[in-house]
């Protein structure tokens, strides 16, 4: 009878520790969901910097170095992980001479337009191309010198990238290399967005490649994306990988393995721009483990009674299950406040734009299903910039919350509303009535937005006016190719005086008068 006891105690026992361990297994998988959902936020922070880079110049029109550093200045504290940010403008042949006395200053070595050759770093005076594309302006200057002059279009980590960004009108991702600035640290990627002219058309690849200005490029070391992850007491060693096809490409470290997921080894897929990366979580367990407090039990358990025993671990294996419950109930909580936090803009509560490409993919599975137009607005606020500069960033947050309320005010709840940062907007329109339709919602768009806004309960007086950009779906449209088309229009409606819309393909709006002249001085 008391081995019986000891059997059906131990069982217990063994029943509440495999529970405490998918316990635990439960918490790490949380636990890595919520670093690799933050690793996503710092990775889609960074591309943004390039975002607000490509604004600057566009509402400058000529940027000049001292532009460029007080600029950077203001913004680059904010991104550790960006070791450099460049501008590399498009130089023609007969162009060259001048621009190489331009730099001839600022350069660590006088070899003017320059070319640094893989693997072994040589820096040697860059031939007779008909056109170069070289860094210009770096920050910051100081550790970044060595660069200024090199022809980004001929690095062998750029080649293909760069022209891809510049063809898609998109930012796009390098694979990892040494820096010339720091070969021996840690490994970089480069994000290259273009930047185009103004006046320039920009339906086709080709019209694009000839109106490509030059390129903003952010410098990023990965590995400082992964730091300051907590665990709790669990050690827990992240690893980052590119994927290659089906090779697995290490990032950081330089030596890690890809290995197959397992309880202690949980693996995430982060979006990046024309690239697949995997975040790897590998969990260490210390020594000893469970195991050593067994025989100390079982000697107990020999000298009990078998009807206390049973009792005691019937209890245990109660209040675990209780425990586990709650546990898991508080997990389910948490992921819904996660996914939430995933989904949305923290400003506005507006859906982001994880939810948006969600979204505007089900859309487009149901397009003929649900009739009608399928359109998509892109929303850029005219006047924004000044807002903020005048009046602080609390009152920019303020305009950003109202605008997005007047929006959701204006639209059927068929529709979605988002927000994919700063001051732009994106509205997917399902089922529009033809062209007449779809000219009312976005006159009236243009009209709500470009109202008047109050800052504080009777405060000054602001307003902001919509460029907006409308994109149609057909039959071969997809997610990146509406969004891309309606940020071209948008640019068209900026050129064409802002305040108003215009249709990709078919340009025409509704203007009003520019937001400048409706500010106070």
């Amino acid at each position: 009878m008391g081995a019986l006891g000891a059997l059906v105690a131990f069982s217990a026992y063994r029943y509440g520790m495999d529970m405490e361990r998918k316990l635990r297994a439960s918490e790490f998988e949380r636990l890595t969901h919520v670093q690799s959902q933050h690793v996503q936020r710092l990775l889609e922070h960074s591309t943004q910097l390039l975002r607000a880079y490509r604004g600057f110049f566009l509402a400058s029109g000529t940027v000049d170095r001292q532009q460029f550093e007080r600029f950077s200045r203001e913004v680059l504290g904010n991104y550790p992980e960006a070791f450099a940010i460049h501008w590399a403008p498009r130089v023609a042949e007969p162009d060259r001479a001048r621009f190489e006395r331009d730099i001839a200053a600022f350069q660590a070595k006088p070899l003017g337009i320059f070319d640094a050759h893989a693997p072994t770093g040589n820096q040697l005076r860059a031939p007779p191309r008909g056109v170069y594309y070289p860094i210009r302006y770096s920050e910051p200057l100081e550790r970044n010198r060595g660069v200024i002059g090199l022809d980004t279009l001929e690095r062998p980590y750029s080649q293909d990238v760069t022209r891809a960004a510049a063809q898609v009108g998109d930012q796009r991702i390098t694979s990892v290399f040494p820096l010339i600035q720091d070969p021996d640290g840690p490994l970089a990627v480069a994000v290259y967005q273009p930047v185009y002219r103004m006046d320039a058309p920009l339906v086709t690849t080709v019209q694009r490649w000839e109106a490509l200005d030059g390129y903003l490029i952010l410098l990023l070391r990965p590995s400082l994306l992964l730091g300051e992850m907590s665990f709790g007491d669990a050690r827990v060693d992240a690893r980052l990988y590119e994927m290659q096809g089906e090779t697995a490409v290490p990032i950081y470290p330089r030596d890690a393995s890809l290995q197959p997921p397992s309880a202690g080894i949980v693996q995430h897929v982060l979006e990046v721009p024309g690239r697949k990366w995997v975040v790897e979580f590998v969990v260490e367990q210390p020594g000893g483990g469970p195991a050593t407090s067994i025989q100390p039990l079982l000697l107990m358990l020999s000298l009990l009674s078998f009807t206390a025993m049973l009792l005691f671990y019937l209890a245990r294996s109660q209040r675990s299950a209780v425990a586990l419950r709650r546990a898991n109930g508080e997990l389910v909580v948490r992921q819904k406040e996660l996914d939430g936090l995933a989904h949305y803009d923290a400003l506005t509560g507006l859906p982001n734009r994880l939810l948006l490409r969600e979204r505007m993919r089900l859309a487009l599975a149901g397009r003929h299903r649900l009739g009608g137009q399928l359109a998509v607005c892109v929303i850029d606020l005219d006047g924004f910039k000044y807002v903020n500069d005048h009046f602080g960033h609390q009152a920019g947050d303020q305009v950003l919350r109202v605008v997005a309320r007047r929006i959701l005010a204006l639209l059927r709840s068929s529709d979605t509303v988002a927000r994919l940062g700063g001051d732009e907007f994106v509205v997917l329109l399902v089922g529009t009535d033809g062209k007449t339709g779809l000219e009312e919602v976005t006159g009236r768009l243009v009209q709500g937005i470009g109202q008047p806004i109050e800052l504080n309960a009777g405060g000054q007086i602001v307003a902001v006016s919509a460029s907006i950009g409308v994109a149609l779906a057909d039959g071969t449209s997809s997610v990146d190719s509406l969004i891309r088309e309606a940020d071209s229009a948008m640019y068209d409606a900026k050129a064409a005086g802002k305040g108003c819309y215009r249709i990709f393909g078919q340009g025409q709006g509704q203007a009003q008068k520019p937001v400048a002249e409706r500010l106070p001085e």
